[in-house]
């Protein structure tokens, strides 16, 4: 868990530092690195470069990786995905192609929580052929790209929206700290000329 909240953090500083490329590259590793979640990459890129471009990025990057996926456990064979994705994630990803068939690289995508990188290693290992893994991934991930992409976004505008009250409200509690403190000067001032008055006025 500890490496996968490294690898994750690793990923968003590159984002981060590296803009739009950056993002691009961090989308494609996540896929090839199985334990790395892309939906908190996705987050990020809505709340740092706004819902359109993190929708068209997370895409492309999203579909070169799970091609990358696919042509490495094909040429690879088994032994390497279970290298990469783990004996449990392949048997997964063995049972979910015998229960969905020729669906199965679609519903992966649009159901929430299925690891969807051992379901694109697993493919590659089946009679399924690269265009229709491609069309099935592309049109399966862009309801995912698509939603996550506006989280970040919207969690983005709120902070800021909060940043923006926060500040005019203590802009407003510092206007009226100086108002009354200079309207409490000011009564001072005039009550101490008033003394000096009635003392010199005074015979005595």
């Amino acid at each position: 868990m500890l490496l996968v909240e490294e690898l994750t953090e690793f990923l968003s500083a590159i984002t981060r530092r590296y803009g739009i490329l950056g993002f691009l590259l961090s989308m494609i590793l996540q896929a090839i690195i199985a334990p790395i979640p892309g939906e908190a990459l996705m987050v990020i890129g809505g709340a740092v470069f706004g819902s359109l471009s993190t929708i068209v990025i997370g895409e492309i990057g999203g579909c070169i990786g799970a091609l990358a996926c696919f042509l490495i456990a094909r040429k690879g064979g088994r032994t390497l995905v279970i290298k990469m994705i783990g004996r449990k994630g392949l048997e997964f990803a063995d049972n979910w192609f015998k229960r969905h068939g020729f669906y199965a690289v679609l519903l992966a995508r649009l159901i929430p929580f299925i690891p969807i990188d051992a379901i694109s290693y697993g493919a590659g290992l089946t009679a399924m052929n690269l265009k229709s893994f491609f069309v099935a991934t592309a049109i399966g991930m862009l309801p995912r790209v698509i939603f996550y992409s506006y989280i970040g976004e919207f969690a983005a505008n709120n902070v800021i929206v909060e940043i923006e009250k926060i500040y005019i409200d203590s802009l407003l509690a510092l206007t009226l700290i100086v108002i009354v403190a200079s309207t409490l000067i000011y009564i001072l001032k005039m009550c101490r000329r008033r003394e000096r008055l009635e003392n010199t006025d005074d015979p005595d």
